[in-house]
């Protein structure tokens, strides 16, 4: 046996080029007679890509493709030595979007073709490819934003101002199926803020989107900025304080027969947290109100003063005006007087100099209640001309006259401006004798 199987070795070791040769002659005339006798061959290539360009309508549209077949398999013929080398890397496909114009599942054709450079010893024999698709149509919609500033915990006697609170951006812009971005109803921009606020501060903010309901909405589906907005919070100090109004009596006017009230009361008042001065308030002032310069009709129909604060301050009552009312004013009415200047007095004058009234009477105002008034007479009214201050000189001069009503506690008293001419004459120098 083993000297059998040793005669087989030499065998092959001293014909080793020729069996070489032959196996090699053998492969060729198969190949050879294998074309000649199946000169093509069917095959298949899989995973070729297929490509989905939109049409200008469906960009028109705001159309887009969500999901599809993204490759597909072909069917093809052709010599044997040339199917046995193709990829599909040889093949391009594609969507054909042309009847395209709504959103929708639709079932399109698949467009397959061989790269330029192919060899056309074969053919694509697939037909009627499809694919099913899903369009939707996207948008885009801006939202105001809103602030909650719920989270946030102030110091005591300190409030936050929401009215003031500023943002990076007013607002957001969503984008997504239309569905989708339709059922977006609000959105809220939260800042991210830890301990308690005691000044006005700068802080960042996220943003979430809710529905209708209230319910929040968790989608990656739409898109929007939600971080990086800047936010700057007003902390403002609060006080209530009452309205005061001061009313400029003439010195022998009756206080208690002129009551007044001030509408509003009261208001609220704001000041930044970092100015402690509001603390020391008690009262805002709204103004005074002289007697002497107001009508009956200002008596009877209520005077409006206009409520002022300090800058940096803000009115939370938001309650620009003030009006001040007087009790019991039915009654009153106003009357005319000729009054003679004989019933003037000149204050202060210069004792090198004498003086005489030019005018002889002026008419005068009184306003009080009327039967006050009827039991007036001119000879009631009297007035000072003060010179205090006057440059003495040789002449006319236009000087103002305050007028009032004889006697104490009087309820009545005279309204307007008035003025009457006063000469001015030097003393002669006395002569000795």
């Amino acid at each position: 046996m083993k000297s059998f199987l040793k005669r087989i070795g030499d065998f092959f070791v001293k014909n080793l080029k020729t069996i070489i040769m032959s196996v090699v002659f053998s492969i060729i005339i198969w190949f050879a007679v294998s074309i000649q006798l199946f000169p093509n061959v069917h095959d298949h290539i899989d995973d070729i890509p297929v490509s989905a360009e939109l049409t200008s309508a469906m960009k028109e549209e705001n159309l887009q493709i969500i999901d599809y077949d993204e490759t597909v398999s072909i069917q093809i013929q052709g010599k044997r030595y040339v199917i046995g080398m193709l990829t599909a890397d040889d093949f391009t496909a594609s969507l054909d979007l042309s009847e395209i114009t709504t959103p929708g599942t639709h079932v399109v054709n698949i467009n397959v073709s061989k790269k330029a450079e192919a060899n056309n010893d074969y053919e694509i024999i697939s037909s009627d490819l499809t694919s099913k698709i899903t369009v939707e149509r996207r948008i885009s919609k801006t939202l105001n934003l809103e602030i909650s500033t719920s989270g946030i915990s102030v110091g005591d006697e300190l409030q936050i101002q929401e009215d003031d609170i500023t943002l990076s951006s007013d607002t957001v812009v969503i984008s997504g199926e239309e569905s989708l971005v339709e059922s977006v109803e609000r959105a809220v921009i939260e800042p991210v803020y830890q301990g308690t606020m005691t000044e006005t501060t700068e802080v960042q903010g996220t943003v979430s989107l809710y529905n209708s309901d209230g319910i929040k909405i968790n989608n990656p589906e739409l898109e929007y900025k939600a971080n990086n907005y800047t936010i700057t919070i007003p902390v403002y100090r609060v006080k209530t304080l009452p309205l005061n109004v001061s009313i400029i009596y003439p010195d022998n006017f009756n206080k208690n027969s002129l009551k007044h009230n001030i509408l509003p009361q009261e208001i609220t008042i704001a000041a930044p947290a970092e100015d402690v001065s509001i603390e020391n308030l008690e009262k805002i002032d709204v103004g005074e109100i002289n007697l002497s310069n107001i009508t009956a009709r200002d008596i009877q129909g209520g005077i409006n003063l206009a409520i002022s604060l300090p800058e940096g301050y803000k009115n939370l009552s938001n309650t620009g005006r003030a009006q001040v009312t007087f009790d019991n004013i039915d009654s009153y009415g106003n009357l005319e007087f000729t009054v003679s200047t004989d019933n003037f007095t000149i204050l202060n004058g210069d004792t090198n100099y004498e003086y005489s009234f030019v005018t002889n009477q002026i008419e005068v105002t009184a306003i009080g209640p009327s039967g006050v008034l009827q039991n007036l007479s001119h000879d009631d009214i009297i007035g000072t001309v003060n010179l205090l201050g006057i440059q003495m000189e040789e002449s006319v001069k236009n000087l103002t006259v305050t007028l009032r009503i004889a006697g104490q506690n009087v309820t009545a008293w005279i309204t307007g401006d008035y003025k009457v001419d006063i000469r001015i004459t030097e003393k002669p120098e006395e002569t000795e004798e």
